[in-house]
């Protein structure tokens, strides 16, 4: 099913609809609401991922793909918004109880502020990566993020290998800049 019939499904028969679009992008805005929400707890990742679904289908007469903004990159675009907003609901510090839900038991203060700075250091590159303009941005999600082969991106945008190698040599080098503008010039 390509995006425009996802998207018709969606319109007309919106249970269906969301049944067929959380099995088509379920996985991949699971891991992009983990990824932002790190260290934030199972059933706050799962609620932004739900939450996602549910502001797909409130907004689903607004989304019009096309060639350069498919529906996969709105799909990307309101799960990355929805943990950001999530993000920004919840306290800046993850309770001992919480972490240890996730499995994370600091040994001692050191490994506390070394899981801090990372998930500092994640916020930022995140951030950063909005700051990358298109189609960038979207090859370098779907490399980085989503862990997908340079084949593959360019098969489905479509595209020559090299022009994708070269498109995530140059966001590398812009994302170093922006992180370096932030202040952000050590990463692990």
């Amino acid at each position: 099913m390509d995006d425009r019939e996802l998207l018709q499904l969606l319109r007309d028969d919106p249970e269906t609809g969301t049944e067929a679009l959380i099995r088509t992008y379920g996985k991949a805005v699971h891991k992009i609401c983990s990824s932002v929400l790190s260290g934030r707890g199972r059933e706050i990742t799962e609620e932004a991922a739900a939450d996602t679904f549910v502001r797909l289908w409130r907004y689903r007469d607004k989304i019009r793909p096309d060639e350069t903004h498919p529906l996969k990159s709105y799909v990307y675009t309101v799960a990355r918004n929805t943990a950001r907003d999530r993000l920004r609901k919840e306290p800046d510090v993850l309770s001992l109880e919480q972490a240890c839900e996730d499995g994370f038991e600091p040994e001692s203060d050191e490994d506390t502020e070394r899981d801090f700075l990372r998930r500092w250091l994640a916020d930022q590159v995140h951030a950063s990566v909005d700051e990358l303009g298109e189609p960038d941005r979207s090859i370098f999600l779907e490399r980085y993020f989503l862990g997908r082969s340079v084949k593959a991106i360019a098969a489905h945008l479509n595209l020559p290998e090299k022009k994708v190698e070269n498109v995530l040599c140059r966001g590398k080098k812009r994302l170093r800049s922006i992180l370096a503008r932030k202040g952000v010039t050590s990463y692990e």
